[in-house]
């Protein structure tokens, strides 16, 4: 049996303009994170899989796992973690159960501190063991929980030696630390010494070849340089992990991967499963006065502005298109369904027009914009900004009165000024090539924006990094270290340490119905506790719910609390779910780098908070767990804040006087509950 490898975890990326539509052009992971929905990632794997299966390659080089360290890197799009670890390590296990199961093994990657691509061939990173352990490891360790055969080491150094050359990250923190037991591949040119590389416990050189250092392993052997026993190794954990997904044991039905390239993998099920993907990853920002969904029986014409509502491609980009990210992750598609197309086909009963600017907007009931932001792999983005952007302000400037709804195309995060003049707004995460039909239901009540963001959107004043973190200094391609000296304040806990808040919060995300929540209860379970609680949904259209827990606790410091929980349940209108999650020790343990070990908070008697909330910044209700007993605590009731962005921020009401009380409120109070007057106020 051969090793067909291949990209990307985002669809089969097969390299050939000729063969562009034979396999689909999915969302990206990022768009997989947005939907907070375990069952989502694994059925966008397992469609993605059958595509590789039929093209003849059993190795999936991905799925990219980073945490999204950097606003503007360049890779946000592929990355199926955002910012947040507990998240990704959510998320992971059933994309690499669903890929595996098929015969296919599975490249996690890139190991380790990936976070940025500029000068990613020679820059250094400087990073401590908490983080490491807390921060960008994690997901590695839930991929390989779930049986991850292998793992894809990074271009960067760490500690001044090369992530794939480096015996710290492949031996001691990889197979040592996570138990790893399968195979180690460099990335594309990221090998530099084979002898080092080989001692280090790099195990395939990809691409492998007389030009490159493993070549040289034959007699680095005969030299006695390298023992055979190490070769042996190597050649082992290729096999394990062969073993592993059932490649000698007929799971994986190889012919031959050129034979069947040219063959046409796609479906109207992947479609489909594309289309829902969208769907459930598209985060609604604000929806004043519910003008979303349209009632198409009282609309007489929308007007599409913007370039990128009909323009799939664009000629300025490297690689990639309008709505996908570029590099190894991207899917060359002839397939794409642009918005105009999609709203023009479903939207009969209104006149649909188009225009590159305001000035074709005049006189026109309702005015979509799309917007369209862009990355590639190999170079970090130069602006957070919506490109376009000032096409908002122009129409609301025209025509105070206008309904404006915009569409926002993004790959990674961006800053939001626009919202302000915006009546809706629905964010999506380079959405791939069923775009179209995705929005159209959107926009038209067939489907309910299922997203929260998984990734915070920053204000544009926020000063996050000194150059010294990033890019790095000194800026060259010869010596540049980005010293990770935030520690774990990664995300949203930075926002919230810092008390900077962001403008639209890590976990944010609107629906266009209501709900409202019971008395949520916790109760011990063994050294554990379950958090329970009733959402219903008291609107007029079916949506979706994301109950958030965020733990908090004295050693967890500087970072004041994290996600440690949460549960997306879909809820028809009328009805109720029961929402249950169960917290274990992990979720108050931390990395004591003094002792190199984890440490659960509880064995130190330390009083633990436990937050359920809507975003990072809204935290609606508490309870206190310590010496194994649960004191409830309710949160005080954030004031409404005036920005625009939080002023549609929550249609929620709640449920009863005991329950929670969802307000619109401001980050800037929500964010640090804990600095609040009140002592009824929430520990963390």
């Amino acid at each position: 049996m051969p090793l067909a490898l291949n990209d990307g975890p985002q669809g089969y990326n097969h390299y050939q303009e000729a063969l562009a539509g034979t396999s689909t052009q999915f969302p990206c992971l990022l768009a997989v994170a947005a939907s907070f929905d375990p069952t989502v990632s694994e059925k966008y794997a397992g469609a993605i899989a059958d595509e590789f299966v039929t093209k003849g390659a059993n190795v999936l080089l991905g799925p990219d796992i980073e945490v999204a360290r950097v606003p503007l890197t360049g890779r946000s799009f592929e990355t199926l973690t955002g910012e947040e670890p507990f998240l990704g390590a959510s998320l992971v296990g059933p994309y690499v159960k669903a890929v595996q199961d098929r015969g296919i093994i599975v490249t996690i990657k890139h190991w380790l501190d990936n976070n940025e691509e500029i000068f990613r061939m020679t820059m250094n990173v400087d990073v401590d063991a908490r983080t490491q352990h807390e921060i960008y490891m994690p997901v590695f360790k839930a991929a390989i929980e779930a049986g991850a055969s292998a793992v894809m080491c990074s271009y960067q150094k760490v500690d001044g030696t090369h992530a794939c050359e480096n015996k710290q990250l492949l031996k001691t923190l990889l197979r040592e630390d996570l138990g790893f037991r399968g195979f180690i591949m460099s990335d594309w040119g990221a090998t530099h010494d084979a002898k080092r590389s080989a001692d280090a416990g790099l195990d395939m050189e990809m691409p492998g070849g007389d030009d490159d250092e493993f070549q040289k392993l034959e007699k680095l052997v005969t030299d006695g340089d390298l023992s055979e026993e190490t070769i042996d190794e190597m050649a082992g954990n290729v096999l394990r992990s062969m073993y592993a997904v059932g490649h000698f044991d007929g799971k994986f039905h190889y012919t031959s991967a050129d034979a069947s390239l040219d063959l046409d993998t796609t479906s109207d099920k992947n479609r489909d499963l594309a289309r829902q993907t969208i769907v459930d990853s598209a985060v609604l920002l604000k929806n004043e006065d519910s003008v979303l969904p349209f009632d198409a029986s009282s609309l007489s014409s929308v007007v599409l502005v913007g370039k990128y509502c009909d323009q799939v491609t664009d000629d300025s980009y490297g690689q990639g298109s309008t709505y996908a990210g570029g590099g190894s992750g991207y899917v060359m598609s002839n397939r794409t369904v642009s918005i105009y197309k999609g709203l023009t086909d479903k939207l009969k009963s209104a006149t649909v027009t188009k225009s590159k600017d305001a000035a074709g907007a005049k006189g026109v009931d309702v005015a979509v914009v799309c917007l369209a932001a862009h990355s590639e792999e190999g170079w970090d983005r130069e602006s957070i900004e919506m490109p376009e952007a000032d096409l908002v302000g122009q129409l609301r400037k025209q025509d105070p009165e206008q309904t404006i709804v915009v569409i926002g195309i993004t790959p990674g995060a961006v800053t939001t000024p626009w919202v302000e003049d915006a009546d809706a707004a629905l964010l999506l995460f380079m959405p791939g090539e069923q775009v179209g039909p995705a929005v159209a239901d959107l926009l038209l009540g067939v489907a309910s924006p299922g997203g929260r963001l998984p990734v915070s959107m920053p204000r544009a004043d926020e000063q996050r990094f000194v150059p010294a973190q990033y890019p790095g200094e000194p800026y060259n391609d010869v010596n540049m270290t980005a010293k990770f000296s935030e520690g774990v304040l990664v995300g949203y806990r930075w926002n919230v340490a810092k008390g900077v808040p962001s403008a639209f919060a890590f976990g944010f995300g609107l629906s266009y119905t209501e709900f409202q929540y019971g008395t949520p209860a916790v109760q011990p379970s063994g050294k554990g506790v379950t958090v329970t609680l009733q959402v219903s949904n008291v609107g007029k259209h079916d949506g979706s719910d994301v109950t958030q827990v965020y733990v908090g606790f004295p050693s967890l410091k500087p970072a004041l609390f994290q996600l440690r929980g949460f549960q997306k349940v879909q809820v028809p209108a009328g009805g109720s779910e029961t929402v249950t999650m169960v917290l274990g020790p992990e979720a108050w343990s931390f990395y004591d780098q003094a002792k190199s070990k984890w440490v659960c908070a509880a064995d130190l008697g330390e009083e633990v908070t436990i937050s359920l909330g809507r975003s990072a910044a809204d935290l609606f209700w508490s309870a206190t767990l310590a010496d194994g007993k649960v004191a409830v605590t309710a949160a005080p009731s954030a004031q409404p804040s005036a920005a625009p962005e939080a002023a549609a921020a929550s249609p929620q009401a709640a449920a009863d006087p005991a329950a929670a009380q969802p307000s619109a409120a401001s980050e800037a109070a929500a964010a640090s509950p804990q600095a609040a007057a009140d002592p009824a106020a929430p520990v963390v």
